[in-house]
């Protein structure tokens, strides 16, 4: 059997959606993981961090993964969202005083 091709289904800055694209697309019986690029650091003293997450699938899945990811995308969007949304309602109520 021949070595699959992966190719980068895309780039995301942090590591819990470039898991969450994978737990989706795995669901969706495609091979796919997620490879740490670039380092950065705030500080001289700190541990670099990875500046970037590529998540690969398979080159003859890419069309495939394609419409798995905006789907995902879309739901992170959406829940992003709805958390901004939950957060300001929280703050204009006066339940949790800051300060």
């Amino acid at each position: 059997m021949a070595p699959k091709t992966f190719a980068v289904a895309t780039s995301m800055q942090d590591p819990l959606s470039a898991e969450r694209l994978v737990d989706a697309l795995q669901a969706a019986g495609l091979d796919a993981f997620v490879r740490t690029g670039g380092a950065a650091s705030s500080a001289a003293f700190a541990a670099a961090q990875s500046a970037f997450y590529d998540v690969l699938v398979p080159a003859e899945s890419f069309d495939q993964a394609s419409g798995v990811i905006r789907e995902v995308l879309e739901l992170i969007e959406r829940d992003a969202d709805a958390n901004a949304r939950a957060a300001e309602d929280e703050a204009m109520s006066g339940e949790h005083e800051i300060g």
